[in-house]
């Protein structure tokens, strides 16, 4: 009984022996690190391009808004004086306006869940 259990106890250890996972490639280890890395610093730079976002976002309205306030309504664009020309183009302003604000939100908001 012995012999029988000695020849079972080699056989699981050589069959142990051999199930032993060998890496697909030598540098595995050192490609999985570096794209590890990778996405942490493309976390960091989508961050950064969200605020660089915001902030130009912010700084073109105000621009926006100054050139509102600033310009001549007696100023003339091919033939058609401003004061007509205002309306139209307040409602395309603020729609925009709300448009982007919606999608920058989308993005931030999303952004924000991934972390």
């Amino acid at each position: 009984m012995d012999i029988i259990s000695e020849n079972s106890d080699d056989r699981i250890k050589r069959l142990i022996g051999e199930s032993k996972l060998e890496m697909p490639f030598s540098d595995f280890e050192a490609r999985l690190m570096n794209r590890i890395n990778s996405e942490v610093s493309n976390e960091r730079a989508i961050t950064k391009d969200i605020r660089l976002s915001w902030l130009f976002f912010g700084l073109g309205t105000l621009f926006g808004i100054l050139l509102t306030v600033i310009l001549n309504p007696n100023f003339v664009v091919l033939g058609i004086p401003a004061s007509k020309l205002s309306i139209p183009l307040y409602v395309v302003g603020v729609t925009l306006f709300f448009l982007m604000v919606e999608q920058l939100l989308k993005l931030t908001l999303s952004h924000r869940k991934q972390q």
